[in-house]
């Protein structure tokens, strides 16, 4: 642990401070698990579309935590983007059976030296009824933060934040919605969001997956047990068509099922093309650039 300065979630959700932040841990819903030690709760690694038995899903060399922190491709071998400070912003739901526990909204970050380099944050809800407004986040908390710190070799510090959200059902009555975060980091401005739907009665999120390719993909597992690593994936090509005050409008122009983690997506995949989805912040948000 860094003896100096930390990052420390409180009421307006990050800030720079001393250690006394509790470390994340493997509690008795299974919310935090890291059965692969990359840095990555399982829960994570299903919204986010990557391997929770292997810290390497593509086994390019670059660890899972670094793509996913970069928006890059976890899933297919190439080189990382350049190495500089990154972040990212994760909401996932609880496991199958857990009616009524919070979700989960995790921050990670990857500094590139000290994390006291960080000179600006925030982190807001947006609602496409009330476009530009920036809703405090404070709203959907419901209890204590996690927080834990990796230095690697070569690959910088990392960082996680995570905190406990109101449930799913109550998350339900807000979507769609989207989650947003800004920092300065090393005079870096980074922007980070997570974009939340209710697709057919799941709570879903747009997940970066190649070349201009996104996954639609749950922020919580599908009635299959973590222990067979398998996700249901249907990737999209989007087309921006449109912009307004609420966002920018992307039509799904194609959709089809990709295996991942050895099981396919069902037929309704297709049934997605022609919709028209709203992305408050853009693409910028979701890419990371």
């Amino acid at each position: 642990m860094l003896a100096a300065a930390t990052l420390i979630a409180v009421g307006s959700w990050v800030c720079v401070g001393h250690e006394g932040a509790s470390a994340v841990r493997a509690d008795g819903n299974g919310v935090l698990v890291d059965s692969d030690g990359d840095f990555l709760p399982d829960l994570v690694e299903w919204a986010v579309v990557t391997n929770a038995a292997n810290p390497d899903t593509d086994g390019d060399h670059c660890p899972d935590f670094v793509e996913v922190v970069q928006r890059g491709t976890p899933r297919y071998p190439g080189a990382p983007r350049p190495f500089d400070h990154e972040m990212r912003i994760v909401v996932t739901a609880p496991p199958p059976g857990s009616a009524g526990q919070p979700t989960w909204l995790h921050l990670f970050f990857r500094f590139v030296g000290d994390p006291s380099l960080l000179s600006a944050f925030e982190t807001w809800l947006e609602l496409p009824c009330l476009p530009g407004m920036h809703i405090p986040l404070d709203i959907l908390g419901v209890g204590g933060i996690v927080f834990a710190q990796r230095q690697t070799e070569s690959e910088g510090l990392w960082v996680q934040v995570s905190v406990p959200m109101v449930s799913e059902q109550a998350l339900r009555t807000l979507l769609p919605c989207s989650i947003q975060t800004s920092a300065t980091i090393g005079g870096r401005a980074i922007r980070a969001g997570v974009q939340l739907f209710d697709v057919q009665g799941v709570t879903t999120t747009l997940v970066p997956f190649g070349t201009g390719r996104f996954a639609m993909q749950s922020i919580g597992l599908l009635s299959v047990p973590p222990s067979l690593c398998s996700n249901r994936v249907c990737l999209l090509q989007l087309e921006q068509v449109g912009t307004g005050p609420a966002g920018a409008i992307f039509e799904v122009m194609d959709a089809e099922c990709e295996d991942c983690n050895e099981l396919e997506c069902g037929p309704s995949c297709v049934e997605c093309i022609g919709w028209l989805i709203n992305v408050p912040g853009g693409m910028e948000s979701l890419n990371g650039h």
